[in-house]
């Protein structure tokens, strides 16, 4: 059956997808993404809960529409309720990478790096004067 009518993703003859919605109100077509989750055991070992659970959920993605808004977070890929949050986190972030950046700077040594490009230049000198004789 031929229809000139426009499909969707998904919808007819293929994986099945769903709506998800962002914080900030975009709404994203994707597969649900199921997993079962472990066992809860009590102390004798009865089965207390066990379930499954739509992973896409725990990226912050929401399975309607939010009554309000929240902006997005581009120094954390999440969403935060006010515009100070976000000026908080990326000062966060900021100091987070600047800690970073000193600890590999401490751990690799930058004088280091500098010495060996020397020694391998000196290397590179010495192998084409030999290959020129």
């Amino acid at each position: 059956m031929v229809t000139d009518a426009p499909r969707k993703t998904g919808d007819i003859g293929g994986a099945p997808k769903q709506n998800y919605y962002t914080p900030d109100g975009r709404i994203i077509r994707a597969m649900p993404d199921m997993h079962g989750y472990g066992n809860q055991r009590d102390k004798e070992g009865n089965i207390i809960e066990s379930g499954v659970r739509d992973a896409n959920l725990d990226k912050g993605w929401l399975a309607q529409m939010p009554s309000e808004l929240k902006p997005y977070c581009p120094h954390c890929d999440r969403w935060h309720d006010t515009e100070d949050e976000i000026a908080k986190c990326e000062q966060v972030r900021k100091k987070w990478v600047t800690n970073l950046t000193k600890k590999a700077q401490k751990e690799l040594g930058g004088d280091r790096i500098d010495k060996l490009e020397t020694e391998i230049s000196e290397i590179k000198n010495l192998l084409t004067k030999l290959l020129e004789k």
